[in-house]
């Protein structure tokens, strides 16, 4: 079967000018030993680039703390259809968002946790940001980029959400992503009492598809890391008969769950290829074997390639092929990366 390469989330650097409680990556102030230098990033990009044409997506720590990051940007605008950069926003001025949209990136992410100062800086742990980052999605705008808001969610934000949503629509933002906490990287260290429960994310992910239906000519809704999104659309469809939409391609493809390892992968700052960020499991390293072969070849991208091998309630649920569970909270839970979604209240 082919298993068209989507999206490479490819992690530039451990640097960051903020310490976020729920970093994925436990980004560092200074530079971390072994990232991959400019030459080895440009010859890296050219072995993508051979593998597939990919949404490419330059992340961090913070990717405009790298040097040389435009050059690398505009490098990697001039050999795929589609880069985007996500960032915290705080760094971006008027400048910088003309930078940004000069070297041919097409989509900024910017993270925004709260609808107020107090919850967003609190999560990002420091004061201020949350001004500085809705300063530089305005400078984005002004710049002319298209803007994408990603909220991690969680018990500490969840009654903000609605609140966000508003936000983001009053900013200008062409999309609007939520994250549902994954318990890896500095996340892991966030109490369980803080994650959603399994009811309060089918609660809110029912919720998000209705407010993506409300508002379908406005803003592009996405739920991301909560594949069971894919499941309730369905449902919530066939209770009212309506049509989805057919997959497409692009920033507003309409795709299935969990894509790890079957159309999406991620790159460390040291040339690990994981199947997603958030799931730390290395099955090869670009330094030492071409991405294509690791993209076409790695035993454990087949595996995820085939629901029919996913375990326990994953496997016996009619969903799984739209579905898979989220690989990365089986893994964080059980340490296999096959096994049932821990965090998924629904009974098969």
């Amino acid at each position: 079967m082919n298993h068209e390469l989507r999206l490479v989330f490819w992690e530039l650097t451990a640097r960051c000018n903020l310490a976020c409680v729920h970093c994925r990556a436990e980004a560092k102030a200074s530079a971390v030993a072994g990232e991959l230098s400019t030459a080895e990033v440009l010859d890296v990009a050219r072995d993508i680039r051979a593998a597939g044409d990919p949404i490419l997506i330059l992340t961090g720590g913070e990717p405009l703390v790298r040097e040389n990051f435009f050059d690398i940007a505009r490098a990697c605008t001039g050999l795929f259809t589609r880069v985007a950069l996500a960032t915290n926003g705080t760094l971006v001025d008027d400048a910088c968002a003309r930078e940004i949209q000069t070297c041919g990136i097409q989509r900024v992410s910017v993270s925004l946790d709260g609808a107020t100062a107090a919850t967003h800086d609190a999560f990002r742990q420091f004061p201020g940001c949350f001004r500085d980052t809705l300063g530089g999605m305005a400078a984005l705008r002004r710049a002319g980029l298209s803007v994408q808001i990603n909220v991690t969610v969680a018990k500490n934000n969840l009654a903000e959400l609605p609140d966000i949503l508003n936000l983001a629509l009053a900013q200008g933002a062409d999309a609007f992503h939520v994250f549902v906490l994954v318990p890896v990287g500095c996340g892991a260290e966030i109490g369980d009492d803080q994650r959603l429960s399994g009811p309060q994310m089918e609660d809110t992910l029912r919720w998000l598809f209705e407010q993506s239906l409300a508002l379908t000519s406005r803003l592009h809704i996405k739920a991301t890391c909560a594949p069971q999104y894919y499941r309730i659309m369905r449902q919530v469809a066939r209770e009212r008969h309506l049509e989805l939409p057919s997959a497409g391609h692009g920033m507003q493809a309409m795709t299935r769950g969990c894509l790890a390892g079957s159309a999406v992968c991620f790159i460390s700052r040291t040339g690990d290829v994981q199947p997603c960020g958030y799931l730390p499991l290395r099955v090869g390293n670009v330094r030492q074997r071409k991405f294509k072969e690791i993209w076409e070849q790695a035993d454990e991208f087949r595996a995820l390639r085939d629901p029919d091998r996913l375990k326990g309630k994953c496997h016996a649920c009619g969903y799984r092929k739209i579905c898979e569970g989220c690989r990365a909270r089986a893994f964080a839970e059980n340490a296999d990366y096959l096994a049932e979604d821990p965090d998924c209240s629904y009974v098969p």
